[in-house]
């Protein structure tokens, strides 16, 4: 059984190469995902990568509390909640 089955999940830094792993492996175990970075192409890129229909990304700045709002709400609107938050993104 997914251990991740309706779950949703924001990964920061989401385009990098942990954030796509990280967005994959939850993927696979049933989340639906939220990958959050500063360029949205390479956030493109990802969710292209990753093809499914459980992924979305949202373009923010982590360090903007305002951006911080925007990704959050933004999340909740398209999945209705927020169960796992996996900080990943730096420098």
């Amino acid at each position: 059984m997914k251990k991740l089955v309706n779950k949703v999940a924001i990964i920061t830094g989401g385009a990098g190469s942990i954030g796509k792993i990280t967005a994959k492996l939850f993927l696979e175990e049933g989340a639906k995902v939220m990958l959050v970075d500063l360029d949205e192409d390479s956030l493109k890129t990802a969710v292209a990568a990753l093809n499914s229909e459980h992924v979305n990304y949202c373009v923010a700045d982590v360090s903007k509390s305002v951006d911080v709002k925007h990704y959050v709400n933004e999340t909740v609107k398209l999945y209705g909640k927020i169960d796992v938050f996996f900080n990943n993104a730096g420098i």
